[in-house]
């Protein structure tokens, strides 16, 4: 049976067109998610929102994430990944328009909130490919997915910058609701479901339930996935901290405005889009999943550090720590993902997906709240600071963490393994 599954989720005729639907509905995602980076703190503080608040709307979007991602990704295991993405896409839609829309600061959260429900995307996707490809492809197509989040945030900041105007403030948005739209059309006509009617109807006999009580109690400490979902909460804390603070940053310490910074934004999605989708599978065959992850964290360490210590007029320095905070993300992201999907089973790839972007969102909850008290009450660069100083502490354990590579592990082992989740 598993063999049966095997052949047909990675079946030449499905991977040829279902994986670069995947990528290109992720690329028009990111894109219209990417316009509202460089814009929405501006747009929030219109309506009296202070640093502190700002913060809040990152917040409210994870919290949102952090409830509805593994309930979305285990209904992905049971009726399929397609109408999982349809929802979300159109969801997002809805949320866009609701910001373009927004006469009060309370709106404003609500399209937050709504977005974050929606926000299945990327963990839906991740168990997408872990449907099409072998364990051994996995951290290579997890990178070529994640090329299409760096070319989205190569065009988006950029587009939202150059949309943003004051007296017209939610054309940005409504030029996110257009590009869903689009993704939600695209979706609808050209992706199928990568999961078979046997496949929902094993994940239907084994719903997520108890394995997320599971988790919640604490029986995945000590395991692999354990592990990982650990790591993928502090990963997302010290990256969360940056971005809910980096347009704060930028406007404090250089005078920027929405378009110098979607100009940044832009930059870093060039170094992401090259690291995942042309450095990342090369890393992997050298060093393995472990260490590519550990030395993206390394440069992500330094590009923190770099940016926390540059100040005006050192624009360049920025620049570079820039690129190092992006490759240091493109480098470990995939790695991550990758690791985590090779442990657990083919029946709980999008409930695990979704319980890594849970524990991601919820340390976007918590990040964005001590960032912002430290931005305010310390200085504007002590968020990305203490974030390095948090990422080499991380450094220390993981290296001494066993994450084997499952695929060099015997068939029993793997499946025993699988029996965690």
């Amino acid at each position: 049976m598993d063999d049966q599954r095997t052949q047909t989720a990675k079946s030449p005729s499905m991977r040829k067109g279902a994986l670069a639907t995947v990528w290109f509905t992720l690329f028009l995602d990111l894109v219209a998610f990417g316009i509202i980076i460089p814009v929405l703190p501006y747009y929030a503080e219109a309506f009296g929102a202070t640093p502190k608040v700002v913060t809040l709307l990152a917040t409210a979007f994870s919290l949102a994430q952090f409830v509805c991602a593994p309930l979305l990704g285990g209904i992905s295991d049971r009726y399929g990944r397609r109408p999982v993405m349809l929802i979300s896409i159109a969801g997002s839609c809805v949320a866009m328009l609701t910001l373009a829309w927004a006469n009060t600061l309370w709106v404003v959260f609500l399209a937050r909130i709504l977005g974050g429900m929606s926000n299945a995307n990327v963990s839906t996707a991740h168990a997408y490919v872990a449907d099409c490809v072998a364990p051994s492809e996995r951290a290579k197509y997890m990178g070529i997915m994640g090329s299409a989040i760096g070319l989205g945030f190569v065009f988006g900041p950029v587009v939202g910058g150059l949309l943003s105007d004051p007296s017209h403030p939610g054309l940005p948005f409504l030029a996110g609701a257009g590009l869903a739209a689009l993704n939600w059309l695209m979706a609808f006509v050209l992706l199928p479901e990568s999961r078979t009617a046997e496949d929902r109807a094993n994940a239907t006999e084994r719903p997520p339930r108890p394995r997320l009580l599971k988790a919640l109690t604490g029986s995945l400490w000590g395991t692999q996935v354990g592990w990982l979902v650990v790591l993928y909460f502090g990963f997302f804390f010290v990256f969360a901290a940056m971005e809910s603070t980096f347009a704060l940053y930028c406007e404090a310490e250089f005078g920027w405005g929405s378009r110098e910074t979607g100009y940044l934004f832009a930059l870093i999605g060039v170094v992401i889009l090259v690291t995942q989708g042309v450095l990342v599978g090369r890393f992997v065959r050298w060093f393995g999943e472990k260490g590519t992850l550990l030395l993206g964290l390394v440069v992500l360490a330094v590009g923190l550090a770099t940016m926390a210590l540059a100040r005006p007029p050192h624009v360049v320095v920025v620049a570079l720590g820039a690129c190092a905070i992006a490759m240091g993300n493109g480098l470990a992201s995939p790695s991550m993902s990758s690791l985590l999907s090779q442990n657990t089973s083919a029946d709980a790839q999008g409930w695990a997906q979704g319980l890594s972007q849970s524990a991601a969102a919820f340390a976007r909850i918590l990040a964005p709240i001590a960032a912002g008290v430290l931005f305010e009450v310390v200085g504007p660069g002590v968020p990305m600071g203490a974030g390095a100083v948090l990422i080499v502490v991380a450094i220390l354990p993981l290296a001494a963490t066993k994450l084997v590579r499952p695929q060099r592990a015997s068939t029993d082992e793997a499946a025993g393994e699988s029996q965690d989740l």
